[in-house]
């Protein structure tokens, strides 16, 4: 079992609503859990690597990224060669856009179309169910390779061990 079982009970109901709240087309609630699961895991990182960082509870989802991205410097880079940081980050745009235009416009402008809406939220949705995933991993991975003061280590230093494959 989990060394902080409360963690571990969190992230089982987390993944379960994911699961639950992508049959049941509840896009926006994936979306939402997929930024906390990611959230924390970069909150954890940062933490674990850099005790001198100012990042916290309320640090912003930009902000943890862009401070994991500069620690974790050229570890990002997934089996199929993409950059998990500039991936996560990506779809922290399309994550925003998602979470305000459904109704959100100019005045007198219209909102996109709801069903353009819906397909667009389902795709980060689907997305974002695969970045946490692949961070929570990458993370573990990162944990894996802790130094003996209980710091993480930064990923390069771990060049033998293979990648885990991006996705749940």
């Amino acid at each position: 079992m989990a060394k902080n079982l409360a963690k571990y009970l969190s992230y089982r109901e987390a993944w379960r609503r994911i699961k639950a709240a992508t049959e049941g087309g509840f896009y926006f609630e994936v979306v939402t859990l997929c930024e906390s699961i990611i959230s924390d895991r970069l909150l954890s990182y940062i933490l674990g690597t850099n005790a001198k960082s100012k990042a916290s509870l309320k640090t912003s989802f930009a902000d943890l990224i862009k401070e994991w991205r500069l620690l974790a410097k050229g570890a990002l880079q997934q089996q199929d060669g993409s950059d998990l940081g500039a991936t996560v980050d990506e779809w922290r745009i399309e994550r925003n856009a998602i979470v305000h235009s459904l109704t959100k416009s100019a005045p007198g402008t219209p909102t996109p179309p709801v069903l353009t809406f819906i397909e667009r939220a389902k795709k980060a949705a689907g997305d974002g169910d695969l970045l946490a995933a692949a961070v929570q991993k990458w993370h573990k991975r990162q944990q894996a390779g802790h130094r003996g003061d209980g710091r993480m280590m930064p990923r390069e230093r771990h060049a033998d061990r293979p990648n885990a494959k991006q996705g749940c």
